[in-house]
């Protein structure tokens, strides 16, 4: 199987930074995905702090997240990336980015299965700074290296693995509710 050897810019049709500020806990309203929302694979909305539409407004100006993208968590735990796999819409926190995969070249769960790969997540940490928090620099993220297989072995990997992820995530839900 070949693979071609590309940066993260080359496969994705949009690579946005979040606003460089921060938004406070409204209660209600829009899901304001910071940090601590973004998990390996999944986004973690259980206690997601909230913003009003004029927030949420002022926060996509960049981009409108939509399903499909990935939110990456640039630090504090840098370098968790999610799939926002629902129409909800959400807005991005401080410290987060957004990347919108070229569906024709890559498969959205796939890449973000390939970013949270041990590997992957230690090539992504290894060009971080910070002496105290990690953290990734937007330049490096689009300059990050993928070997990407076909499309069609992406989407073979990427629905054994969210059929998985789908299963453990019925189950703790389950679990919970006993």
């Amino acid at each position: 199987m070949g693979y071609d050897n590309c940066m993260l810019q080359d496969i994705c049709s949009l690579i946005v930074d979040c606003p460089h500020s921060s938004a406070k806990d409204e209660g209600t309203g829009y899901p304001l995905i910071r940090t601590p929302n973004v998990g390996r694979g999944r986004l973690i909305l259980n206690g997601v702090q909230r913003v009003s539409r004029s927030i949420y407004l002022s926060r996509i100006s960049r981009a409108i997240p939509r399903e499909g993208d990935l939110i990456l968590a640039r630090e504090a735990p840098a370098g968790n990336v999610a799939i926002i796999d629902s129409d909800e819409p959400v807005c991005l926190g401080q410290r987060t980015m957004l990347l919108r995969p070229d569906e024709k070249i890559v498969n959205p769960y796939f890449l973000a299965y390939y970013l949270n790969a041990p590997e992957q997540r230690s090539r992504l940490l290894r060009v971080s700074n910070g002496a105290t928090v990690s953290h990734i620099n937007v330049a490096d993220v689009r300059k990050f290296s993928i070997s990407l297989p076909s499309r069609a072995f992406q989407d073979k990997v990427a629905n054994i693995l969210k059929s998985l992820d789908d299963a453990i995530a019925l189950n703790s839900r389950t679990n919970g509710y006993l």
